[in-house]
């Protein structure tokens, strides 16, 4: 009798444990993530939770849309629904929400997104005060970024409108490099790995660098939301399976980042990504470590500072009735450490 009934309950169990799996499993087990330039190191934490598999484990396959010119670019798609996430500002929810469209962050990546404002050695000789961007040309990834968007702020602490500044488009890979080295441009506003290369060939001097926590508290006032993974409230309402299997991934890859060396990250990822400089690019990553968000949870602190920030120069964001609640769901993420520990 007794055999009998272990018999039973060993079978359900067996029957149980799928459907336990079946329960948690994406909806949509293949998603689209919209990116600008993976390369660059805010875009680190997604980049190494796809190479070291951990979305696999989840049963999420993600195919990554690389627009290489910025993040503007992945919002367009995100918003006409031709990806289902993107990697990009949290702040583009503020700008988004201000037009009358709701989009959600539900991983951070970054406290900080790392942008460094840096001038040839000729214009960073005389820079004193954003004043001295007046009238020159500087390169961003694209316009609308944030790295357009940081010096917009820079220029709002003289109370200067950024169109005193010649803002060109230069992308955040080779044509960033190329268009520098080039002489076309007095400086670049931009992002790693590009800034490091630059400035250890000696095209550029930083004037204004988010990767210290000096230039954090300059520019934007401490740490805030840098970048993250979002996608739209009516695809959270829909898949919220797949949604977690993401976070999931995104946590446990930010969990791996605060333990491994430099090496162990360079080694995690494809030639690609340190084009045959492996050196250089482990200076990068070094550079930006501080930055790294350790639980990819959007805390009220850290959006709230963000609006601050972005309601300081932009009007529409300021005049705007912006739902913070509605900007980011911080839910995935606490589940996602929760299973962790």
């Amino acid at each position: 009798m007794l055999r009998g009934v272990v018999f039973v309950l060993l079978s359900c169990i067996a029957f149980a444990t799928p459907a336990v799996a079946q329960n948690t499993a994406p909806e949509k087990p293949v998603v689209k993530l919209g990116i600008g330039s993976k390369i660059q190191i805010p875009y680190l934490a997604v980049n190494i939770a796809e190479h070291k598999g951990y979305f696999k484990e989840q049963g999420l396959t993600v195919e990554f849309n690389d627009f290489g010119g910025g993040g503007s670019d992945s919002l367009k798609a995100l918003v006409s629904g031709s990806v289902d996430f993107i990697a990009g500002a949290y702040e583009h929810t503020l700008y988004m929400q201000a037009r009358g469209q709701a989009i959600t962050s539900v991983a951070l990546q970054n406290n900080s997104f790392g942008v460094v404002v840096a001038l040839s050695k000729e214009k960073a000789a005389t820079y004193k005060s954003p004043k001295d961007l007046v009238g020159l040309k500087i390169g961003v990834t694209a316009p609308g970024s944030s790295s357009a968007l940081a010096l917009s702020l820079l220029m709002s602490k003289v109370n200067l409108p950024a169109d005193q500044i010649s803002i060109i488009g230069v992308g955040a890979g080779n044509s960033a490099l190329a268009m520098m080295k080039s002489g076309r441009l007095d400086g670049e506003a931009n992002f790693d790995p590009v800034i490091t290369r630059l400035v250890l060939d000696g095209d550029l001097v930083p004037v204004v660098d988010t990767r210290t926590k000096a230039g954090l508290d300059y520019l934007y006032g401490g740490p805030f939301a840098g970048s993250a993974i979002s996608t739209t409230p009516d695809f959270i309402k829909s898949n919220p399976k797949t949604v977690q299997a993401l976070v999931n991934g995104m946590v446990k890859a930010l969990h791996w980042l605060q333990k491994a060396s430099v090496d162990e990250i360079a080694d995690a990822l494809p030639p690609e990504f340190y084009a045959g400089d492996r050196e250089f690019y482990k200076k990068a990553v070094q550079a930006n470590r501080e930055m790294l968000s350790k639980d990819g949870i959007v805390t009220p602190a850290l959006s709230d500072n963000t609006y601050r920030i972005i309601s300081s120069f932009n009007e529409n964001v300021k005049n705007a009735k912006i739902d913070m609640a509605k900007t980011y769901d911080a839910s995935f993420a606490v589940n996602a450490n929760k299973a962790m520990h």
